[in-house]
């Protein structure tokens, strides 16, 4: 199939102008209702189709007895029905002339070996009638642009109190509800979306296929993807090479312990394949690998916000020793180098310091917080080390505290972060009050500084532009 035919087969799951909904319920709180909510709250414009043969009207939308009584043959259908009524309401939407499809019951190959016979049948259905199927076993896409939402869960009540998603440059890839669910609200206000893609089964659209489209779509400059098994490795590994090199592609490929295999078959049906093949895959195709979801939402937010490093020299300015001593072991961990700061910038930082002070990298800012207070010392010491030619980035660990009353931590930032573009700024603020980190947390991102809660979650995102930016220069 070709590169256009492909991304024309697969736009109805994101850009649908009418859909069915197969399994329509009156219930609140059931996937058939819950669907149509959503569609309804986020303001899709396009046409909703409620197929549900003993409801007339369903949250104001009039209702179809079956699919065939539609007014016009909708573009994607969306299938909300038990297992054993799936392959049949299939077989109609072919019949309608529909082109794609997403199941979003579960109870396949995830289950058992008749849910697995059924799930080849099903796959069968779309090799013979040239239809695209997502699923089984999937909750749904999402598409902010056109205030789209087809997941089944109650999403925009539980997470979303009002109804709102933000679109953003981050496309989400994977075999996993939690995209759409637990974690929405996080990487909706953090990251920003511009698509997301939940798998399930991959009886026919699988990983390759929404790699492609996310690589072809304006509006996904990055993409993250949570896999635990890939159907065509060779396919898969050339669309990166060729992708990765304009969008950033990361990756948290699980299953990689036997018991986490066994698992993962229970969860969506797939096998896992052997670790260290896609590790070295991984690396030599540019991907980013990460090992737990926060890891891919710190490097997502690394991508989103800060500039690529220009090398591995990292400045670290910290409030305390200890911390000094923990960043510089997770550097060394992470392949990053600390710099060695010119007399010149040495001689800069230490104007807020004590007379017997001997600056030293990393720098140690306790003793110049109290001699000079918290602003004079953070902005005297990160523009010093920004100029430092020797500087590739730069980490800056603060706490969430109330350093300066009545003024914005963050606002201190801003004109650094305009004279120094070029440079990733990782701003890091322990957890001391809740609330005060999430405003610096917003503040932050609001001038384009990634912000974390810990110096190695900080610290191992910018270890991952610096591989990604490596990678860029030596495939040149």
């Amino acid at each position: 199939m070709s590169n256009h035919r492909n991304m024309d087969s697969l736009r109805p799951f994101f850009e649908p102008g009418s859909v069915a909904v197969i399994g329509a319920s009156r219930t609140a709180g059931k996937g058939g209702y819950n669907i149509v909510e959503n569609l309804l709250r986020l303001g899709y414009p396009g046409k909703i189709y409620p197929i549900n043969p003993r409801a007339k009207h369903i949250l104001g939308l009039a209702a179809y007895r079956e699919l065939k009584d539609t007014p016009e043959t909708p573009e994607l259908a969306l299938i909300v029905l038990p297992p054993s009524l799936v392959l049949e309401s299939l077989e109609e939407c072919v019949a309608r002339g529909i082109r794609a499809v997403i199941i979003e019951s579960a109870g396949f190959g995830e289950m058992d070996e008749s849910g697995a016979r059924l799930e080849k049948r099903i796959a069968g259905v779309a090799e013979r009638a040239e239809i695209r199927i997502m699923g089984p076993n999937s909750v749904g896409t999402v598409n902010p642009e056109i205030h789209f939402d087809a997941s089944l869960g109650r999403l925009n009540k539980l997470f979303l109190p009002e109804g709102d998603i933000s679109q953003g440059p981050v496309g989400f890839i994977g075999q996993t509800g939690l995209f759409t669910g637990v974690y929405l609200p996080l990487i909706n206000s953090e990251i920003g979306i511009s698509k997301i893609a939940s798998l399930g089964n991959k009886c026919d659209v699988d990983e390759s296929d929404m790699l492609e489209y996310f690589g072809e779509d304006p509006w996904t400059k990055f993409i993250a993807m949570y896999l635990e098994s890939i159907k065509d490795g060779q396919r898969f590994l050339g669309l990166s090479r060729r992708i990765v090199r304009e969008k950033p592609i990361i990756i948290l490929k699980s299953a990689v312990t036997e018991g986490g295999a066994r698992a993962s078959a229970t969860h969506t049906g797939s096998v896992a394949g052997e670790d260290r093949v896609y590790d070295a895959a991984f690396r030599q195709s540019g991907i980013i690998r990460v090992v737990s979801f926060d890891q891919l939402w710190d490097v997502a937010r690394a991508f989103v916000y800060a500039p690529l490093p220009q090398g591995n020299r990292v400045a670290i300015i910290n409030l305390a020793g200890s911390g000094c001593v923990t960043a510089v072991d997770v550097c060394v961990r992470n392949g990053l180098k600390i710099a060695d700061l010119s007399p010149a910038t040495r001689a800069k930082i230490k104007t807020v310091y004590p007379d017997w002070w001997q600056v030293r990298s990393p720098v140690d800012v306790w003793t110049a917080v109290e001699a000079s207070g918290f602003e004079a010392t953070y902005t005297t010491v990160i523009r010093a080390v920004l100029e430092d030619s020797g500087v590739d980035a730069v980490v800056v660990i603060m706490a969430a505290v109330d350093w300066t009353p009545g003024k914005d931590v963050p606002g201190l930032f801003t004109d650094i972060k305009r004279d120094f573009p070029h440079k990733p700024i990782m701003a890091v603020s322990p957890l001391g009050d809740r609330g005060i980190y999430l405003k610096m947390c917003r503040g932050f991102q609001k001038i384009g500084i990634p912000s974390y809660t810990s110096d190695e979650n900080a610290i191992t995102s910018l270890a991952a532009l610096c591989r990604y930016q490596q990678y860029l220069l030596q495939t040149d």
